[in-house]
C-alpha cells in the first residue's frame, strides 16, 4: 500500500454534518457487535465524545447480515457533545489508521480494504471544526471505484485532509468476517499561541463481526 505523503497547500476539510439510518435505533453503549447481535450500532461516549461504528446495508440501515454481492458500507461518526466548548477542531489521526475499515476472515486472515491512501495536506487541524451538537460522518462502501485522478476532481475520495484511491476490491464470498481496529479520538481547542488543549476518548478497540449469506 502507497504511504500517505504529505503535501503543502490549503484545501478547505470535508465536513459533513447529517443524520442518517444509525441514529433511528435505540443504541447502549458496546464496542463489539457479534453477527446474531440485536443491536446493529457500537456506540460509546467518553468525555463528551460520541463514537458510533456499524455496517449499513444497500438500503442504508445497520446490519450484520448482508447477501451475496451486497455492497454494504462502513459508517464511522464523531460528535461533538462536550457541555463546555461550542466548537472544537477534529483531530485527524484516525484517518491515516491502516486497520480503519478493514476486513478480516474469521479465521484471522486481513482480506483488506476499499481504498488506499495518496496524499494529505499538511495544514492545522483547526480547519476542521465540529460544533456542539454536530456529527461528522465518513462512509465507504466495500467495493469502491473511484479513482485518484487528482486532489481537484469532484469524484475524489477525501476524508478531512487527506485523499484516497478506491482499490475496486470484490464482493466477499459466503462465510463469517469481522472488521477491527484500535483508536483514540480526540477534539481539541487552541489555546493563545502556541499552546491547544485536548478531549479524548479512551483508546477505543471496535469490532463488528459479520456474515455474507
Amino acid at each position: 500500500m502507497k504511504k500517505i505523503i504529505q503535501i503543502f497547500y490549503l484545501l478547505p476539510a470535508l465536513f459533513m454534518v447529517a443524520v442518517i439510518s444509525c441514529q433511528k435505533e435505540s443504541i447502549e453503549p458496546v464496542t463489539e457487535l457479534a453477527i446474531d447481535s440485536e443491536q446493529k450500532v457500537i456506540a460509546v461516549e467518553k468525555n463528551g465524545i460520541g463514537i458510533e461504528f456499524c455496517l449499513l446495508n444497500e438500503e442504508g440501515e445497520p446490519a450484520t447480515v448482508f447477501s451475496e454481492g451486497e455492497n454494504f458500507r462502513f459508517h464511522l461518526a464523531i460528535e461533538n457533545s462536550i457541555e463546555t466548548d461550542t466548537a472544537m477542531y477534529m483531530v485527524s489521526d484516525f484517518v491515516s489508521n491502516q486497520d480503519l475499515f478493514k476486513v478480516f476472515s474469521n479465521k484471522n486472515d486481513a482480506i483488506g480494504r476499499p481504498w488506499e491512501g495518496i496524499i494529505c495536506n499538511q495544514v492545522s487541524d483547526g480547519i476542521n471544526q465540529i460544533k456542539r451538537g454536530e456529527k461528522w460522518i465518513m462512509e465507504s462502501p466495500w467495493t469502491e471505484t473511484r479513482i485518484f485522478t487528482g486532489p481537484y476532481e469532484s469524484n475524489t475520495i477525501r476524508f478531512l485532509q487527506c485523499y484516497f484511491s478506491g482499490l475496486n476490491m470484490k464482493p466477499l464470498p459466503k462465510g463469517e468476517y469481522y472488521t477491527l481496529f484500535t483508536q483514540q479520538f480526540c477534539l481539541g481547542k487552541y489555546l493563545p499561541h502556541p499552546q491547544s488543549e485536548f478531549v479524548c476518548t479512551d483508546t477505543l478497540e471496535l469490532k463488528i463481526n459479520f456474515e455474507i449469506k
